[in-house]
């Protein structure tokens, strides 16, 4: 009995002891966790203060990123356009940059610990962000005589590419700075990457919706860049660094001598100027030498510098270009009060002519500036039934049958390519009244490989189950001409048409405008359906052709008299 009582005072002595043990364990938890929380605790109130800093930081690069890339390819539009050619520069440039940025800022994250080194990198973003509006004008004045692909992606590099370099060096040394266990590295770098994309979809949203439409490219861009300079100044300020002073002097002198410029107005008068994601819109009025008519003061609605309409500011109901008289012409075989569908409003030279054939009209316009724009600059009556939508959305959800569908849609140089496929045919013929026909605008090249894009629209349209035809304005080259698609059921005639407009030629028999296409070569056309969106590609070479000729009109003129060519 002596030996159990001996082994049971052991048990309970271990037991006691193991007790006191974990209760002094826990004490100093409780301890530690008291400093851990305790605001008054210096050391990690400071250090909690320095993570919070580098998760804003992370939030406003992960803005100024797709800021950037926003800003840069509305930049770029009025010079080169908005063709995939266009898209590709930015998208690959934008790419480049991010990954040469990366890789930098993990070299310098190793390589230097002082976070004065940080807060230089966001200043040099935030000044490169800031030149953007006058660096793109001085690059783009000088290469927007090179090809759209070498101009564009050279623009490019000059004023893209440094602002999201500098940006994309952060993320990694910011995850270094955050991380002092190489446990906490993956975890860091989510939540870096997680604060950046959020704020990259914040800045997006913000952008896109409200501060284009609202306030244009130059000033959220140059706000938007001093603002993270100056974010950056105070910060290596407190660091007793005096000399990003001297950025601050210079972005002063760069903006006062930008506002100060003199500007020349010797051939266009700016009625209006705004920016959206949809593009630059521009109301211009110049002289224009018209066919018929001799010398006239055009008003004209551009988008990204190539003009949509022009209309006779004297005769605001017609316009200047004589291709658009055609379109009414034909369009006059049907009674009056017929229903007519026109996809894509522009300054609204359709809606007028089609009033003057007293038709019943429905207009689809994407964008809600143009809408506004054409009633407000361009006499469109406020009453005509206009809905803003996309094309090929109305098409599939309406269930209105139309006498006539016309479709006049370009954004800049640019048609819409999923609304001119085979599928989007075919459900138009499905809302065409018996005997309907759709009559549709389009580049006016139809020989060799620049003409391939018209050639395989009416290839599809044939495969579409329409008889097709093709009417030209009168013009000695291509390039001077629209053409007009022609579909239908069945053939119409057009030997009786009954429309005329002031100081025009008066045509009552269409027929012998149309172009004989019995012997022409379709061999190399495609059938463009939903599944092969590649118009984009065909139609390339003629809107290229088209950007260059606006530019000799615009462009070049809006630079060599110094006008604003962002708002």
């Amino acid at each position: 009995m002596d030996f159990l009582e001996q082994i049971i005072a052991v048990k309970d002595k271990a037991l006691s002891t193991m007790k006191m043990l974990l209760l002094d364990f826990h004490s100093t938890l409780m301890a530690k966790e008291k400093i851990k929380i305790s605001p008054t605790h210096p050391k990690k109130s400071k250090l909690q203060e320095g993570k919070t800093l580098l998760l804003v930081i992370s939030f406003i690069e992960g803005g100024a990123v797709m800021a950037t890339e926003l800003f840069s390819a509305k930049l770029v539009a009025p010079f080169f356009g908005a063709s995939l050619y266009v898209w590709a520069s930015v998208l690959g440039v934008t790419l480049g940059a991010l990954a040469f940025g990366y890789l930098t800022g993990g070299y310098v994250s190793k390589k230097y610990k002082n976070e004065k080194i940080l807060f230089w990198i966001f200043l040099l973003g935030g000044f490169f962000m800031f030149l953007m509006p006058f660096s793109s004008k001085w690059i783009m004045s000088l290469t927007f005589d090179l090809s759209v692909k070498l101009g564009s992606t050279v623009s490019l590099l000059v004023f893209m590419l440094p602002p999201l370099f500098f940006f994309a060096m952060m993320s990694p040394m910011i995850i270094k700075a955050l991380t002092s266990q190489a446990d906490a590295s993956g975890k860091n770098a989510g939540l870096v990457y997680f604060i950046s994309t959020v704020g990259g979809i914040v800045a997006t949203y913000l952008t896109g919706f409200y501060l284009l439409p609202t306030f244009g490219i130059k000033v959220p861009a140059v706000i938007y860049g001093s603002a993270i300079s100056i974010i950056s100044i105070i910060l290596l300020l407190r660091k007793k660094d005096f000399i990003p002073m001297v950025i601050a002097v210079l972005m002063l002198l760069i903006y006062n001598a930008d506002k100060g410029q003199k500007k020349r107005n010797d051939k266009f008068i700016i009625r209006h100027e705004s920016e959206g994601v949809l593009g630059q819109l521009k109301v211009v009025e110049h002289m224009y030498p018209t066919v018929f008519r001799g010398w006239k003061l055009g008003r004209g609605l551009l988008v990204n510098h190539t003009c949509q309409t022009l209309m006779d500011v004297e005769n605001p109901g017609y316009s200047l270009w004589d291709y658009a008289f055609f379109f009414p012409n034909a369009a006059s075989i049907y009674p009056k009060g017929s229903d007519v569908l026109l996809l894509g409003l522009g300054g609204g030279t359709l809606v007028k002519q089609y009033e003057r054939l007293q038709f019943n009209l429905d207009v689809v316009e994407l964008d809600e500036r143009v809408t506004k724009l054409a009633i407000r600059y361009f006499d469109v009556n406020p009453a005509t039934r206009i809905i803003v939508d996309d094309a090929r959305h109305y098409l599939n959800s309406t269930e209105k049958k139309y006498d006539i569908v016309t479709l006049d849609l370009f954004l800049s140089e640019t048609p819409p390519s999923h609304v001119l496929t085979k599928e989007s045919f075919e459900r138009i013929k499905e809302i065409l009244k018996p005997g309907g026909m759709i009559m549709m605008n389009f580049y006016g090249f139809l020989s060799g490989e620049i003409g391939r894009a018209s050639r395989s629209v009416y290839k599809t349209l044939e495969a579409a189950g329409y008889h097709t035809r093709l009417l030209a304005n009168p013009a000695e080259m291509e390039m001077d001409r629209n053409l007009i698609f022609i579909a239908s059921e069945e053939k119409l005639d057009f030997s009786k048409t009954d429309y005329a407009e002031p100081n025009l030629p008066v045509i009552t028999d269409l027929e012998p405008y149309f172009i004989q296409t019995e012997n022409m070569d379709f061999s190399d056309a495609l059938i463009l359906t939903d599944d092969l969106p590649v118009l984009e590609h065909l139609y390339i070479k003629a809107a290229l052709e088209w950007k260059y000729y606006s530019n000799l009109s615009y462009t070049h003129n809006f630079v060599k008299d110094n006008l604003d060519l962002f708002k």
